[in-house]
């Protein structure tokens, strides 16, 4: 567990590189890539054409899991790869001419057409019979995995992870042949060998529950590499809502934030990596492009700079930082501007303990990052994790270290605490610690106590709107990300634009039908009682002022506030007669921020021609 090679040659070599170079050697590149592959093999069987209990075909179903995941795909994961294999199917098309074999789209990156292809055969614009046709159960599993192999290989792009989902109702395949159910168990191991996993979505038959013991259970061999620790589903399903559910859960790889070395004393340092298991999910960074050409083509940006004494174009070599102090320029380059921002090589610092109950709950003002051993890269560090994790839980401390994520990163103190809940906690909590201005205290007046019976009437309400199973976050997504990945789902295959069903609104009907009664007696027992009169808690700044410049500023407002419908009304005025004679270009845009700021209008801009936009609307509506 002591300092190795490795971790040198990654943290500590090459000082002198810019703030975006990572040099990696191709096995490190292959492994940290984020990249992610997913082939989807699908059975076509006659008893895969034929529709379950509920009306829904599991061929079809499986089309409709491949097309959401390459929909995710293009919004969350542009680079990641999505390939589709039939089989069992009457027509053939691989590169090794194998029967009953159709790769209906390499593994490459998801795009508009691969979409429209699987929306054709799904909405049956495509025939299955005419373009594929079923063998009747004929296929070897063996060269399946052998083309899946082959796909795998063949891309040129490296990839972090590979893994192929296996869409069958069949458990039993070649029954009646050993050497084919041999064969296929050998290419199963060498998919394993070659680092890629075999996802298994079984599908029940007609009063035939899918049973993975009598074959896949020798199939799905754990190959290693995966750190979720999952044991395989044994739960089948043929219905398209919960077989989405499971496609979604396997389709999002786990993939870890960081991985550094935790030093625990002088020469003893472990591995561990780290997870984020909240992120805030944004729009994508829009991107400038050129239309008027045969084809789309996006724009390349590229910026020069030029000297204002000479007119001539600067290189990087002359470009230099300054900052002012004492009346005198002080002066960096580039790589001493770089050097004070670092504070040593990545990685995690034990510096001490405390016990639990100095850290408060306000002290975790940013979400916190989970810690889990990494075996890789130091041998043993499971064991010594796993140990300082229990001596802190049965000690009840929480450990400090400054935490350094990754080159040219800002070191932060963190505290390191044990997961609760469980007997053997897993992993440890990190969480930043608070800078001191971020801790202010809050103005809290607490001089009224409200009456008994307003209190009980306030808790008949809170009783009546609670929610039964509880608030759940995942239950309600951003509408208006949803409108926007939808408006660009529209556009890109020529469909009609999708409205969303915004969740967030409040059941405004079910709330008064629940507890109106309620409410309107908290208003009538509110209009009996004499409320005090708020009184401002006075600021540290506020306080310094003399009584004087306070009433100073109160007769200015006083008469500010006198003045402004006057000047609101005529700035209507002046504003309409711009617009009827076309003259708003002629406002100034102080003055356009005024009236948009008058009629309550959000500044959707600071240009004038965005401002003037805004005008314009304003009146035509």
């Amino acid at each position: 567990m002591s300092s190795s090679s490795s971790w040198r040659s990654r943290y500590e070599d090459n000082e002198d590189e810019d703030d975006d170079e990572n040099i990696l050697t191709d096995a490190q590149e292959t492994e940290w890539s984020n990249r992610d592959s997913i082939l989807f093999v699908i059975d076509c069987s006659p008893s895969m054409l034929q529709p379950s209990e509920d009306g829904e075909i599991p061929f079809y179903t499986a089309i409709k899991c491949a097309m959401t995941v390459q929909l995710n795909k293009i919004i969350s994961s542009e680079s990641d790869l999505v390939g589709i294999v039939l089989y069992g199917t009457e027509k053939s098309k691989n590169a090794n001419n194998f029967e009953n074999i159709y790769v209906l789209q390499d593994l490459e990156a998801p795009d508009v057409s691969k979409i429209q292809q699987l929306e054709s055969i799904d909405e049956k614009k495509i025939s299955f019979d005419e373009e594929f046709g079923s063998s009747n159960g004929k296929y070897t599993l063996g060269e399946i995995f052998w083309t899946a192999t082959n796909l795998f290989g063949s891309s040129a792009q490296r990839v972090g992870s590979k893994r192929l989902f296996l869409f069958t109702n069949e458990d039993d395949p070649h029954s009646g042949d050993i050497s084919l159910r041999s064969a296929s168990k050998v290419r199963a191991k060498d998919l394993q060998d070659f680092g890629i996993k075999i996802e298994l979505f079984d599908i029940d038959k007609k009063d035939e529950p899918f049973n993975r013991r009598t074959f896949y259970k020798d199939i799905l061999i754990d190959g290693g590499g995966d750190d979720d620790g999952e044991e395989p589903e044994e739960n089948s399903s043929s219905k398209l809502s919960e077989l989405l559910q499971r496609v979604q859960r396997k389709e999002v790889k786990k993939r870890a934030l960081f991985n550094i070395p935790f030093k625990l004393a002088p020469g003893l340092e472990i591995g561990v990596k780290g997870f984020n298991l909240v992120m805030s999910q944004k729009k994508g960074a829009h991107r400038n492009v050129y239309t008027l050409g045969e084809s789309v083509r996006e724009v390349q940006t590229v910026s020069t700079w030029i000297c204002a004494d000479t007119t001539q174009y600067l290189m990087p070599a002359d470009l230099k930082y300054f900052w002012e102090f004492g009346g005198a320029k002080v002066v960096f380059t580039k790589e001493e501007y770089a050097a004070m921002k670092t504070f040593g090589p990545p990685g995690l610092a034990l510096i001490g303990f405390k016990p639990k109950s100095v850290i408060q709950m306000n002290h975790n003002v940013i979400h916190a990052i989970f810690l889990y051993p990494d075996e890789k890269s130091y041998e043993g560090s499971t064991r010594a994790f796993s140990s300082l994790l229990k001596v802190m839980d049965e000690e009840e401390k929480v450990a400090i270290c400054s935490f350094t994520q990754r080159k040219n990163y800002s070191t932060r103190l963190m505290e390191v605490v044990n997961t609760s809940g469980q007997e053997q906690p897993p992993g440890f909590q990190l969480i930043p610690l608070p800078w001191a201005d971020d801790l202010r205290p809050l103005p809290i007046q607490t001089e009224y106590n409200p009456p008994s019976e307003l209190i009980d009437a306030a808790k008949a309400i809170i009783t009546k709107l609670n929610m039964k199973k509880g608030f759940r976050p995942e239950n309600y997504e951003n509408p208006s990300l949803q409108k926007h990945y939808k408006v660009l789902q529209a556009t890109a295959l020529n469909q009609q634009d999708i409205e969303i069903d915004d969740k967030t609104l409040p059941k405004t009907e079910q709330m008064h039908t629940r507890a109106g009664a309620y409410i309107q007696k908290f208003k009538e027992i509110v209009e009996t009682i004499e409320l005090p009169e708020p009184t401002p808690t006075p600021s540290m700044a506020s306080s310094k002022r003399s009584t004087q410049s306070q009433s100073q500023d109160s007769s200015s407002s006083k008469r500010a506030k006198s003045s402004q419908p006057t000047d609101s009304a005529s700035l209507m005025t002046d504003m309409r007669s711009m617009y009827d004679n076309n003259q708003l270009n002629k406002a100034t845009v102080a003055t356009l921020k005024e009236f948009l700021t008058s009629v309550k209008v959000n500044l959707n801009g600071t240009k004038k021609a965005d401002l003037i936009s805004q005008v314009e609307d304003y009146f035509a509506n």
